[in-house]
């Protein structure tokens, strides 16, 4: 197994690595390490069906909970994530996001197996959130270890949300629901379990506020916070083909699905992996 970089900032891709045959408990703990360490991982020309898709993941961790989104018959820990060429309503996976980071336990990674993309567009772009919190002065870095975030799935899910109601013409099934209001607290800056560093946790589309202070004062600083973390020297970007799995770790990056396809047809595999409580150590 060689893995090499993706961007001179984060990222890389692996090669010589066959995921349909299996892989060993000294080939899970290097991808658990270089995954940790580069955030992103990119695997090319892989040929895997759903069961080869589903096994590959279990060999990594637990499947996480996925809420509000209704998975694959028969394949209850995936989502097949499809829009189809005429389909003109919102986007799964856009905005800035870290995946479900409103649950009290957010998935601590997510992997992405393409089946059929477009000839051009529908890449998926990613900021890591450890370059995010190294870069901030150390009195910031100070102010936001004090400080916790207030995480709901209200804008995207809740009765009003993007997705708060069923629509007919997506080939995806979305349910939201009143579940979607509840708030999750989590520290603004969290230590990663293997490797101790540390990194910002707040998003865009999941961060409603910070716990203890007025909307004013929270919509200022997760504003600037927002804006910091997806400066372009933070981020690298995966241009997918058919047979490409990715995956990469919730605790240290977000990432946005752009929508730059009409007119062509994308469809994927999604699979989370259950996370642990995020803290700051």
């Amino acid at each position: 197994m060689e893995i090499k970089p993706l961007t001179g900032a984060f990222g890389a891709e692996v090669f010589d690595i066959d995921l349909k045959s299996g892989i060993n408990s000294e080939e899970v703990r290097l991808i658990d390490e270089a995954l940790a360490e580069n955030v992103v991982l990119v695997f090319r020309n892989q040929e895997l069906d759903i069961d080869g898709f589903e096994k590959f993941a279990k060999t990594l961790g637990d499947f996480g909970d996925t809420p509000f989104i209704t998975p694959v018959d028969g394949h209850p820990n995936v989502l097949r994530l499809l829009r189809e060429p005429e389909e003109k309503g919102p986007l799964f996976g856009s905005g800035w996001h870290s995946d479900w980071s409103f649950q009290e336990q957010p998935p601590s990674a997510t992997l992405l197996y393409a089946l059929e993309v477009p000839e051009a567009g529908g890449d998926t772009a990613f900021t890591n959130q450890y370059l995010a919190f190294e870069s901030l002065s150390e009195s910031m870095q100070a102010i936001l270890r004090g400080l916790k975030g207030l995480h709901s799935a209200e804008r995207s899910y809740g009765p009003r949300g993007t997705f708060g109601r069923p629509d007919p013409d997506s080939s995806m099934n979305i349910q939201g629901d009143e579940t979607a209001v509840v708030l999750q607290t989590h520290p603004m800056v969290r230590s990663h379990p293997l490797t101790g560093r540390q990194s910002l946790f707040v998003n865009e589309v999941y961060t409603v506020g910070i716990e203890g202070m007025t909307k004013t004062e929270s919509d200022a600083l997760l504003e600037f916070l927002f804006a910091h973390s997806r400066q372009i020297a933070f981020t690298c970007r995966v241009r997918w083909m058919p047979g490409t799995l990715t995956m990469w770790d919730n605790r240290a990056t977000q990432h946005f699905a752009i929508n730059d396809y009409a007119g062509s047809k994308r469809e994927m595999y999604r699979i989370t992996l259950a996370g642990e409580q995020p803290v700051l150590s």
